[in-house]
């Protein structure tokens, strides 16, 4: 499923239009991405949580050309479904 038939399914499912969907959509990202840069989980009940991991900078050796590369640090986004998401998937 494409962010398209994602939108139109959700248009059906709300009665809502499609712009007041992509500002929902829009706003949930921005809440995801915001609390996730504190390094705050973001747990939706019933369907996981998005736990942010940080990785520290490092030193690599660049293969090519043999230097060493300092690596900045990043934060990286795991999902863990939730276990009625698990049932539902399961079941479908």
């Amino acid at each position: 499923m494409d962010y398209k038939q994602f939108r139109k399914h959700l248009c059906q499912l709300t009665g809502h239009s499609p712009a007041d969907v992509d500002a929902l959509t829009d706003g949930l990202a921005l809440i995801i991405r915001e609390s996730c840069a504190e390094l705050d989980n973001v747990a939706i009940p019933t369907f996981g949580t998005f736990v942010p991991v940080k990785h520290k900078e490092e030193v690599v050796n660049d293969l090519s050309t043999g230097r060493k590369l300092l690596v900045p640090p990043e934060i990286t986004l795991e999902f863990h479904p939730g276990s009625m998401l698990q049932k539902r998937l399961r079941n479908e």
